[in-house]
């Protein structure tokens, strides 16, 4: 059976595009009918050049994952979204609800309203072994691709508008360097437009080879200490 490439896989859509001698620019026009038409065909995406309609119908998928269950937690704050690969592995992203008005800042109500964050994962599985971690305890499967990461927040999306993503679910994301990176640059690229402070990467790699190694192409880390536990 022949394996096809998520249509948010940036690189080798960009990549196909360019061999074929198509635009890039057709790439955000392709997200944004994706996205506003989520049981479409590639082919029914409007104003592409011909080229374009054959080499997505044999190289790429619109959704190359699948929500398989959701689950709402009673307090009706969280959704964990049980997200089928087409390895038919499964991964979790879940939904974290809040409202911002709750409180006080200064002394005076806070301003705001309903918000929503979505922690996602990047690898099945993780190498780390943190003990507290039910990941950990699995090994280490596969890594994502970055279609497959983006994938999640476009599930999501189907629910409710997502103003943060954090990635703090299953896998430990700088193992997987190279598709975090080009998720997150279609995440803050149109059509999603998130805003690069909304965007948390968190790690248990040491603060010193962080900074020196990854930092410059991520936004803000969030580093947690698990070995010290």
């Amino acid at each position: 059976m022949a394996t096809y490439r998520s249509v948010f896989d940036a690189a080798e859509l960009r990549a196909q595009l360019n061999d074929a001698g198509i635009n890039t620019k057709f790439m955000a026009s392709i997200w944004k009918y994706v996205l506003q038409n989520p049981g479409c065909e590639l082919g029914e995406i409007p104003d592409l050049p011909s080229s374009a309609y054959r080499l997505l119908r044999t190289k790429f998928k619109p959704f190359t994952s699948t929500v398989h269950s959701v689950f709402h937690s009673t307090d009706g704050v969280t959704t964990k979204l049980l997200i089928k690969l087409q390895n038919g592995a499964f991964v979790e992203a879940v939904i974290m609800t809040y409202d911002t008005r709750l409180g006080k800042y200064g002394g005076k109500p806070r301003l705001g309203g309903p918000r929503s964050t979505l922690c996602i994962s990047s690898q099945v599985g993780c190498k780390m072994g943190c003990k507290f971690c039910a990941t950990g305890t699995m090994g280490f499967k596969n890594n994502l691709t970055s279609g497959e990461i983006v994938e999640q927040l476009v599930h999501a999306s189907l629910l409710t508008n997502i103003r943060n993503i954090v990635f703090m679910g299953m896998g430990e994301p700088l193992n997987n360097y190279t598709a975090l990176v080009e998720a997150v640059r279609v995440m803050t690229g149109s059509p999603f437009q998130l805003s690069p402070k909304r965007i948390t990467v968190s790690t248990v790699m040491p603060p010193k080879f962080v900074l020196c190694r990854y930092s410059y192409q991520l936004y803000y880390v969030y580093y947690y200490p698990c070995h010290s536990i």
